[in-house]
């Protein structure tokens, strides 16, 4: 702001101070009201994005998803895998729970053996990222053991066939420190189960028939407890950090690299990034 303070002359010396003044003290006015005039914020910029065109990039992020369930007891030599969540270059181990029932003095067990993913699919649904596994199913995938007490032999337990078994897994975007990720909001495993009792004499005969009502009662329990634990993974914090990770090269614009974001809205068919600017000096 430029301030003339140079006297005017109009043939009276006093009448040129007073004017001269008077322009010192508008000057010192508008300086102040500059300074005392409120900055507004800088206002975030936003990023939209489909929820399709999010599922793409998952799928490439992502590199072809693995999941593995298999909790049955190997040998003291077995090194046979076990269950496990496979994202990106990263392998999560997972918990597949076992639940035990008594029958006739003896204490067993179902074990879910061999099943690994066949495909796994990522769409966009109504506010939602879904993933659906499916699995091979050849042989029986559920072998029950005697575990102690009076153990009837192995041949005598039913054979569990899992039908068409699938996980579909709903992801939501949020915010998690300062990062888009995707949570597990809900979690479904598919497939009906199919005990089976093989031909055999009177007392096999017997005892796989006798079992059947408790194998049916854990196959139910099993997609319950697999569903929660596989929840509870997919959130879990090395999960979490896996997938931002792979989100991350998404977030970049240009010489200014990654940006900062202070918040995340879905609908049911979009994704909006609100990116503070301001935030990359801080």
């Amino acid at each position: 702001m430029l301030c003339y303070t140079q006297p005017v002359s109009f043939g009276c010396r006093g009448a040129a101070v007073r004017i001269a003044l008077l322009r010192v003290m508008v000057c010192v006015f508008a300086v102040f009201a500059v300074i005392a005039t409120p900055v507004r914020p800088a206002q975030a910029a936003d990023l939209k994005m489909s929820l399709v065109e999010l599922a793409r990039i998952l799928t490439a992020t992502l590199n072809n998803p693995k999941v593995r369930l298999h909790n049955f007891p190997g040998g003291f030599l077995d090194i046979t895998p076990g269950s496990s969540l496979g994202i990106g270059n990263q392998t999560v181990p997972l918990t597949v729970p076992v639940r035990t029932f008594d029958i006739a003095g003896g204490q067993y067990a179902f074990y879910v053996n061999e099943l690994n993913s066949q495909s796994v699919t990522i769409t966009a649904g109504p506010s939602v990222l879904r993933i659906t596994v499916t699995f091979e199913s050849e042989e029986p995938e559920l072998l029950g053991r005697c575990l102690s007490g009076i153990c009837a032999p192995n041949s005598s337990l039913p054979q569990i066939e899992w039908v068409a078994p699938s996980v579909t897994i709903d992801l939501t975007p949020v915010w998690v420190n300062g990062n888009l990720a995707l949570d597990a909001k809900r979690v479904e495993v598919g497939g009906s189960f199919m005990p089976q009792c093989e031909s055999g004499g009177f007392f096999t005969g017997s005892l796989c028939r006798l079992v059947l009502p408790q194998a049916r009662k854990v196959t139910n329990n099993l997609k319950t407890d697999l569903a929660a634990e596989l929840k509870t993974l997919i959130n879990g914090a090395q999960t979490q950090a896996q997938i931002a990770s792979s989100l991350r090269p998404y977030l970049k614009f240009g010489p200014v690299g990654e940006v900062r974001f202070s918040k995340i809205t879905v609908d049911s068919q979009n994704l909006t990034l609100s990116f503070c600017l301001a935030c990359q000096a801080q």
